[in-house]
């Protein structure tokens, strides 16, 4: 039987409780060197060393010393969204490597897309082992990238098919939940959308917010409109933002932090509405806003002009923006997360992205550097 080999999560166990390597290493009695290297998994540590690593990180053994071979991989289990939470995700998952460590995202119960392993085990603080369906070197040329953007599927499949040493696998997520996946270390790119910025400017100061002492590198997909979608015909004359907040209304809803749901909040202010709780169903993204006006079950949704179109329903616009990718400076140089900048900028998919109605790619590509906060 294969032996393998020992990984480790003691940066990020350290990180979590806030301690530095230098204050580590001094609670240790060891070299600052001699951490860096446990750490960079370089050295292993002696099983005294490792169980006084974990009392100083108030965590397990097992939790920051996990066995690498045959079993399978251990990773970080990313903490499901409330719509998963409250599903059934099963143990597919979405695998990527991010700054080092493997990430495992659980797949939702009806995704048709081809999973990267099975969660075989959970521990304790969101850790797990995880049986992978491909060869490991294939595994760490997945970019994991985590918006509400449907364009970012079209950006996925493209990475895919043209780029030899990458991949993409696109998380559909709000602005919110992406932007602390992102904090987290658990994916490679975050997208955002500030609720009605036209310059990106909103986006810049999410993606400081979300980085703070790191560069950033903010790269724009797409500028779209957001607004209201409704039935075809608007048969409930739905002309402006305060009418979201007519009595009886069914509004299909999205979850605090998506940039539609900040729009919402902001018109319930201008409207001078206390206290706005829409009634209406739970969408879990942009598309689904539009299925459940579609099929009747909502009268009405805060979402992107894009998915109202592909739809054939109404559509009244109240702002526009820019959707823009956020990614940590330190990873933007790596071969899968550089295929992916690059892919933004090639004329065939701006070409491809432009046709699609409600996109506007016109400044798609353009990167800016922002300083750390």
């Amino acid at each position: 039987m294969p032996q393998g080999r020992l990984d480790n999560r003691v940066r990020e166990a350290r990180e979590r409780v806030g301690v530095s390597q230098s204050e580590l290493a001094r609670r240790l009695g060891v070299s600052r060197q001699a951490l860096v290297a446990i750490e960079a998994g370089r050295q292993v540590p002696s099983t005294v060393l490792g169980l006084r690593i974990a009392r100083a990180l108030r965590t397990s053994v097992e939790e920051v010393f996990l066995l690498q071979g045959g079993e399978g991989i251990g990773v970080r289990v990313a903490p499901p969204s409330a719509e998963l939470a409250r599903g059934s995700a099963g143990r597919r998952v979405a695998l990527g490597e991010v700054d080092g460590g493997w990430v495992a995202h659980r797949l939702p119960a009806d995704a048709t897309l081809a999973a990267d392993g099975v969660l075989e085990s959970e521990g304790s603080n969101w850790t797990g082992l995880v049986r992978p369906l491909s060869e490991e070197h294939r595994l760490r040329r997945n970019v994991l990238v985590a918006g509400c953007a449907p364009l970012l599927g079209a950006l996925a499949r493209r990475i895919r098919d043209q780029s030899p040493d990458a991949r993409a696998t696109w998380l559909d997520t709000g602005s919110g939940r992406s932007l602390e996946l992102l904090r987290a270390g658990l994916v490679h790119v975050a997208g955002v959308h500030g609720g009605g910025s036209p310059s990106g400017e909103d986006n810049a100061t999410l993606g400081r917010q979300a980085l703070q002492g790191r560069k950033v590198v903010l790269v724009n997909l797409t500028s779209w409109r957001l607004g209201i979608v409704v039935p075809a015909g608007n048969p409930l004359r739905i002309r402006s933002g305060g009418d979201l907040f007519r009595p009886g209304l069914e509004v299909a809803r999205r979850e605090a932090g998506t940039g539609a749901q900040k729009l919402v909040q902001s018109l319930a202010a201008a409207e001078g509405v206390e206290g706005a709780n829409l009634l209406g169903p739970l969408a879990t993204g942009h598309d689904e806003v539009a299925q459940l006006v579609r099929c009747g079950a909502a009268d009405a949704g805060v979402a992107i002009e894009a998915v109202a179109l592909a739809a054939g329903l109404g559509f009244v616009p109240l702002v526009e923006e820019r959707f823009d990718l956020l990614v940590p400076a330190s990873l933007a140089d790596e071969t899968p997360v550089c295929r992916l900048i690059e892919t933004l900028d090639d004329p065939a998919f701006r070409a491809d992205a432009g046709e699609i109605p409600g996109y506007d790619t016109a400044s798609c590509g353009h990167a800016t550097t922002l300083e750390a906060a």
